[in-house]
């Protein structure tokens, strides 16, 4: 098998349908045999019945259904288990990746590269809540993980399987695909892309899962926030002793002057406000362990379209997964 692509669904059975057709038509101009694995991500709707159709209609597709959402990330490992591919692929449900880019993405990988990605010059209409959430994803990517200068690696991209196979090692339950590239390799190609319009429907993130997804990036990758939570406490200490420093001074200058209590109580708020949000960064990371040593999956299958619902087809080899 030199291919298998990824799709993680979530309400998207109007749009999967398509996005698998105008893959099979993408991939009808190559010599590459390959297959589609989409994973239902605990869509609440019907959207695992209607991948379970389309694996009836095309032999080469399959389908896995996850017993809650887990989130777009988790929905990506899950298929990562289940891929036979010397090339590994992903592609969103929505519609907006383009991907006619894919024979691309995989003539970079031949050319000695580790990982290929689309640079969108062009991106598809947005909300501004959308525009936003991802100007801020992309500042703390750039900011809390190291990589290659203009390096970014979306959720649409394309690796070798030795790079999806070390990926799979990290079995803890907050995933982040992009770290986990950029743990494993610095060796990426960028390929210039448009990223289309959605073909219907709505973004399956929400404010809620935004941050749940920064949170993933800042806490599983870096410990930059702690340090930052460091640095901001000696900066408050400093400007403390300072304005100690300087209240002395004037009330030896002018001993009429009488201490401000409105001025003291915002002092107490700014410094308590400033301990709990540290204390809050610090609880973060400590929780998140504490859901680790518990050993929380990044997901459960409930059932797949694989025979007798098995990781792998007998004979074959495939990932070994943990989960």
């Amino acid at each position: 098998m030199d291919l298998s692509i990824i799709i993680p669904c979530y309400c998207s059975g109007n749009n999967i349908v398509k996005v698998v057709e105008e893959i099979n038509n993408t991939m009808k101009s190559t010599s590459l045999s390959y297959e589609i694995i989409m994973v239902n991500d605990g869509s609440p709707d019907n959207t695992f019945e209607i991948i379970a159709d389309i694996t009836k209609k095309y032999k080469n597709t399959y389908a896995v259904d996850l017993a809650k959402n887990c989130g777009q990330h988790s929905a990506i490992m899950a298929g990562f288990n289940y891929a036979k591919g010397e090339y590994i692929s992903t592609c969103e449900d929505d519609g907006q990746a383009d991907v006619t880019v894919i024979p691309a993405l995989i003539g970079k990988l031949k050319e000695g590269y580790d990982v290929a990605a689309p640079i969108y010059k062009q991106r598809g209409e947005r909300s501004l809540f959308r525009k936003l959430g991802t100007k801020c994803a992309t500042a703390m990517g750039k900011w809390m993980i190291p990589r290659p200068h203009g390096i970014m690696v979306p959720i649409f991209f394309a690796a070798k399987r030795f790079v999806i196979k070390e990926i799979i090692k990290y079995n803890q339950p907050f995933p982040y695909i992009e770290g986990l590239i950029l743990r494993s390799t610095y060796n990426i190609a960028l390929v210039e892309a448009e990223q289309k319009e959605r073909i219907e429907g709505k973004s399956g993130y929400n404010f809620k899962k935004l941050f749940a997804l920064w949170l993933n990036g800042f806490t599983s990758f870096s410990i930059k926030p702690l340090r930052l939570s460091s640095f901001v406490g000696i900066i408050c200490a400093f400007i403390g002793f300072l304005f100690g420093v300087i209240t002395v001074i004037r009330k030896l200058i002018n001993p009429s002057i009488v201490a401000g209590y409105s001025s003291t109580i915002s002092i107490l708020l700014f410094i308590g406000g400033l301990i709990m949000l540290m204390l809050g960064v610090i609880g973060e990371y400590v929780g998140r362990i504490y859901l680790c040593i518990n050993q929380t999956p990044q997901f459960v299958v409930r059932q797949t379209t694989y025979k007798n619902n098995k990781k792998c087809r007998d004979g074959e080899d495939l990932f070994e997964n943990n989960h």
